[in-house]
């Protein structure tokens, strides 16, 4: 006869061969997709093309260039295979850049393109970086032209009061290190913040056309044209892509990655909150 003792040995022996199982089948699944950080970026050499202005710190100076090198040494622990930096692939140029500072002929620029993505590619062993942009033009002026005409005083009062809030976090953000802004922009909540700001512009529109949703719509394109550059970089499992782009791109950029069952999300600040 088989004890009680012995019945509730073999029932606990088979939950925990049942939870390991599960256990190895997901880390499995894990190690079968494609790891994909996207890191969402202020402009280091702010050419002042958006809607917020900022004035941010010379970040060829001593001391961005050392608070620089502990972002790189941060993310280096992810060791991606691959580097895609906001530039399109029309754009020749950049290739020949990093293939000078390969060579130690070409001087780095303050950008992020050159000051994260050259960097770090040359430290790994990169022979290139990936370059993914797409350009569409956004409209602004004629989403405010269109909602002064309408009276659509919600969405101005909103819009000013998004103003005033990233004018707020560049202020504080340009007195950090480098470091804890990026930290900030990458923290979940933001990109939360970000999308419903865009999403906004659905809400205005002139008297004979969806002006708001329009604009937001090549917003939209843009990203996914961005999102199809991604994807036409990755060629197996195996590959570990860092994205580095404009905090503004990051939700959408994310959303994309995220949704895609062959793909893996991971968190840039799970690696640059990490003591080195």
């Amino acid at each position: 006869m088989v004890s009680l003792m012995n019945l509730r040995a073999l029932k606990d022996f088979a939950l925990y061969a049942l939870a390991t199982c599960l256990l190895i089948t997901a880390v499995h699944a894990q190690q079968s997709k494609t790891q994909v950080m996207v890191l969402g970026v202020y402009h280091f050499a702010n050419p002042n093309a958006d809607v917020v202005k900022s004035d941010f710190p010379d970040h060829l100076s001593d001391k961005k260039q050392q608070e620089i090198a502990e972002v790189l040494a941060r993310l280096a622990k992810f060791n991606p295979t691959k580097i895609v930096v906001e530039r399109t692939p029309e754009d020749t140029g950049v290739q020949d850049n990093y293939r000078s500072y390969l060579a130690g002929t070409y001087k780095l620029a303050a950008n992020e393109t050159e000051q994260i993505g050259f960097r770090l590619a040359k430290q790994l062993g990169h022979k290139q970086v990936y370059l993914c942009d797409h350009r569409v033009g956004m409209d602004i002026d004629a989403v405010i032209k269109a909602a002064n005409e309408s009276g659509n005083k919600y969405f101005l009062d909103q819009f000013q009061k998004t103003i005033g809030e990233v004018t707020a976090m560049q202020k504080r953000e340009a007195q950090m290190t480098v470091l804890d802004a990026l930290i900030e922009l990458n923290e979940p909540a933001l990109q939360t913040r970000t999308r419903e700001f865009y999403l906004q512009l659905a809400r205005v529109r002139s008297k004979d056309g969806f002006v708001g949703a329009d604009v937001l719509a090549a917003w939209y394109q843009r990203n996914f044209r961005i999102l199809t550059n991604i994807f036409g970089t990755i060629d197996s499992t195996q590959d570990r892509v860092l994205v580095i782009f404009g905090q503004g791109h990051a939700p959408y950029l994310r959303d994309g990655i995220g949704s895609s069952q062959d793909l893996q999300l991971i968190e840039p600040n799970d690696y640059l909150k990490k003591k080195l």
